[in-house]
C-alpha cells in the first residue's frame, strides 16, 4: 500500500517560480513508495514510455506528449507497468496569485493535449539546463507566465472566487502545519484537535484516510526526519534526540531505526 506525504514549497531556490524535475525514470521496481499532495499547481509531462498518474482515487492514462494537470490538494502518484519518464514543474503559489491564477480557486483540464503547451514545457526545459544564458532567470519567468496564461484561456475547467476546500482536508494540512512548527516539545493529540476545531476522534481518522498514517506516526517520523538532519550537521545523537521532542532515548533510537531504517549512531556514516 502507497503511503501518503504532505510536501511544502515555500520558497523556491534560484529565484525561480518554479520547482522542476527533467526526465525523472519510473518502472515497477523504482517507483515512489509514497503518493504526495500540496497546495501548488503541477504539470507533468510523458516524454517516453507510458504509464498513468493517480489522481485522488481514480487513474488517469499517461503517454509520450501527454500533459497531466495536478490540481491543487490533489493526492497523486506516477507509475508504469513497463516504464515511463516524465517532466514536471510546480509553480509557485506568490507567482501564480500575482498574476490572478490562484491554484486554490481553479481547476485545470486533468489530461491536456495541447501543441501550444507543450512547446512551452520543452522551452521550459531546455532554458533551464542553459545555465551559461545570461538571460535564463528572464526567460524562465516569461515561459512559467505563459504557460499559466495558456493553463488559464484554455484549460480552465471550473473557479470559484473563494477557495473551497473540504473541511477535514484543511483540517489535516492545518494538524501538519502544527505538528511542523512544534515537533520539539511534548504534543497531545487533545491540544492539536483544539487548535485545528475538529473533535479528536474524527481528526484521527480523517488524518488516517488521507496520509495513510496516523497523527503519532506522522510525529515520530518528522521528528526523526529533523533529527536526522541535526546529526548530519554534526549534534550529538542525544542533543538531536532532546531538541525533536524525544525525551527517553531508548525509544528514540528504536523509533529512529523503524522510520530511517538504521541507528542513529550508524546514520552519519551511512549513505541517504
Amino acid at each position: 500500500m502507497l503511503g501518503t506525504r504532505h510536501e511544502e514549497y515555500s520558497s523556491l531556490s534560484e529565484r525561480l517560480p518554479f520547482k522542476i524535475v527533467i526526465d525523472r525514470k519510473v518502472t515497477p521496481t523504482t517507483y515512489s513508495p509514497e503518493a504526495n499532495w500540496h497546495d501548488n499547481l503541477e504539470l507533468q509531462l510523458c516524454t517516453d514510455g507510458e504509464g498513468y498518474v493517480m489522481l485522488g482515487e481514480k487513474n488517469v492514462r499517461f503517454f509520450k506528449n501527454d500533459i497531466i494537470s495536478v490540481n491543487s490538494n490533489i493526492i497523486h502518484h506516477t507509475n508504469s507497468e513497463n516504464s515511463i519518464t516524465y517532466s514536471c514543474v510546480i509553480f509557485d503559489m506568490d507567482f501564480c496569485r500575482k498574476v490572478d491564477i490562484d491554484p486554490l480557486k481553479l481547476k485545470f483540464a486533468e489530461k491536456i493535449k495541447s501543441d501550444a503547451l507543450l512547446s512551452l514545457f520543452r522551452e521550459l526545459c531546455n532554458i533551464y539546463s542553459e545555465k551559461e544564458n545570461p538571460l535564463r532567470l528572464a526567460l524562465l519567468n516569461d515561459i512559467a507566465l505563459r504557460m499559466l496564461i495558456e493553463l488559464r484561456r484554455e484549460h480552465t475547467v471550473s473557479e470559484n472566487k473563494t477557495p473551497n476546500e473540504r473541511k477535514s482536508f484543511s483540517a489535516v494540512k492545518e494538524t501538519i502545519k502544527f505538528i511542523r512548527a512544534n515537533y520539539e516539545r511534548k504534543l497531545s493529540l487533545d491540544e492539536i484537535a483544539k487548535n485545528v476545531f475538529m473533535d479528536k476522534y474524527t481528526l484521527s481518522r480523517e488524518f488516517k484516510k488521507i496520509t495513510n498514517q496516523t497523527i503519532v506516526e506522522y510525529i515520530n517520523g518528522y521528528r526523526c526526519k529533523k533529527a536526522s538532519e541535526l546529526i548530519s550537521e554534526g549534534l550529538s545523537v542525544s542533543e538531536a534526540a532532546l531538541k525533536c521532542g524525544f525525551s527517553n532515548m531508548s525509544f528514540f533510537t528504536r523509533t529512529f531505526r523503524e522510520y530511517i531504517g538504521c541507528l542513529p549512531s550508524k546514520f552519519n556514516k551511512n549513505i541517504f
